[in-house]
């Protein structure tokens, strides 16, 4: 944690010198990417008819849980997880989006753990990290809301365990400038290392401890324009590969979420 914390500091005062170019580069970028809405069907849905009792997913977090890119959540990561978790486990799987464009971890923690219903899940997902990058909060900053998220949501679900996302691929947003990328490309993984201590500090929480690579799903098959639906935001295809990942770390981990 202080490694990445002392890394941000360096890297600020590294920047001081380009912060007039990154200033106009980000405006210009701001400018051009289109304002996409959040999916507006099916925050809740079911995939599956396999035998057994259904397993609840509860999807919380930002623009990506609330499916900016798509129209429907059943194209977005809520519907592609929760197709993939049916595959695998032959048990239908219903699931629920509690998420906001926008907000960062505290804002999450703040106004979207009060909108949690009060129902039993069998697993909570928790999508977030681009919006504190783009907002430069330092990993410090991150890590301590990422902190006050989780233990909001154990709160209400202590029984539920929660697995916190791979960080989106900001380095690799076609969108941004090449100078803004990289800097928010290294800022993103600064953020991962900093989270990397909660999993063994609460109880029931796992995280990847990294940053998605979009290097290891853009091939010759699918080039990067596959993946964005306006430069920043995933779009289906992203959608359901990051679900089908997140699903095999589910997986790994031996998730305690199989209840029959």
């Amino acid at each position: 944690m202080l490694l990445a914390q002392l890394l941000y500091y360096i890297g600020a005062i590294l920047s001081v010198p380009l912060l007039p170019v990154l200033f106009f580069q980000g405006k210009k970028a701001r400018k051009n990417i289109p304002r996409l809405p959040e999916a507006a069907l099916n925050a809740e849905g079911a995939n599956g008819k396999g035998e057994g009792a259904p397993i609840r997913v509860l999807l919380v977090g930002e623009s990506t849980m609330a499916g900016v890119g798509v129209d429907d959540h059943a194209d977005g990561f809520a519907g592609h997880f929760a197709s993939a978790l049916s595959k695998h486990t032959g048990r239908p799987v219903q699931w629920q989006v509690t998420a906001r464009s926008g907000y960062d971890a505290k804002a999450a923690h703040r106004k979207l753990v009060s909108l949690i219903p009060e129902t039993e899940f069998d697993l909570v997902v928790v999508g977030m990290g681009g919006n504190d990058t783009f907002y430069l909060n330092s990993p410090l900053v991150f890590r301590r809301n990422m902190a006050f998220l989780v233990r909001g949501i154990k709160e209400k679900l202590p029984a539920a365990p929660i697995v916190i996302m791979a960080l989106p691929p900001v380095g690799a947003f076609p969108a941004l400038p090449g100078l803004v990328r990289a800097g928010l490309g290294v800022l993103v993984r600064l953020h991962a290392l900093a989270l990397r201590p909660i999993p063994k500090r609460i109880k029931g929480v796992y995280f990847p401890g990294r940053a998605i690579r979009a290097s290891e799903w853009i091939n010759e098959q699918h080039p990067p324009v596959d993946f964005f639906s306006d430069g920043i935001h995933p779009s289906a295809l992203a959608y359901r590969m990051w679900a089908e990942e997140t699903l095999r770390f589910v997986i790994k981990k031996k998730v305690p979420i199989y209840k029959k």
